[in-house]
């Protein structure tokens, strides 16, 4: 599979992170609005609830704990150049197909999402979803960036576990621009 040119790429990821972030902070702010004051309430059983935090740190409220300075320079400065160096990724590098663009859009939109959190709301990120796996297994909240983040994740690992080899002597090229 070829890699896509640079014009459709650039429509591509603006396309989906302009649809994940706006998404993801309409759901934030509707669940801030309707969820904070009401606790739990369950969706599709015990499966599938909604439920409002607010989180301090990472995944699973890691770093959560760290003092807040060290909290601001992971989790926004940190979090920043990740973004910037993603976002250079997606445009410049010869090898991404199609998935590929796709699952950078998706990290870059879930990044993007939780930032505009971070940032408006003195560091704190709005959760909202949870799910019940199994019987006391259940995840964490989330919310859609957190999910944008996933989907990205395991998109990119399935594109480069299931990516046709190189042939020996191809050489790789700068993104095309047609």
């Amino acid at each position: 599979m070829k890699s896509i040119p640079l014009k459709l790429r650039a429509v591509l990821v603006l396309l989906i992170v302009v649809a994940s972030v706006g998404c993801d902070q309409a759901t934030k702010h509707i669940a801030t609005d309707r969820l904070k004051s009401s606790g739990k309430i369950e969706v599709a059983g015990k499966f599938f609830a909604l439920q409002y935090a607010e989180n301090e740190g990472a995944f699973l409220s890691l770093g959560a704990t760290l003092p807040r300075a060290a909290r601001f320079w992971i989790f926004t400065v940190f979090t920043s150049v990740v973004l910037v160096a993603l976002t250079y990724y997606v445009f410049m590098s010869a090898e991404l197909r199609g998935p590929d663009v796709v699952a950078i859009a998706l990290l870059l939109s879930g990044g993007i999402g939780n930032m505009i959190d971070r940032i408006a709301n003195d560091g704190i990120v709005v959760d909202f979803m949870v799910m019940e796996v199994w019987g006391p297994i259940r995840t964490g909240v989330f919310n859609v960036a957190d999910l944008a983040v996933m989907v990205g994740v395991f998109l990119l690992f399935g594109a480069r576990l299931f990516a046709p080899r190189k042939q020996e002597g191809e050489a790789a090229h700068g993104p095309t621009d047609t």
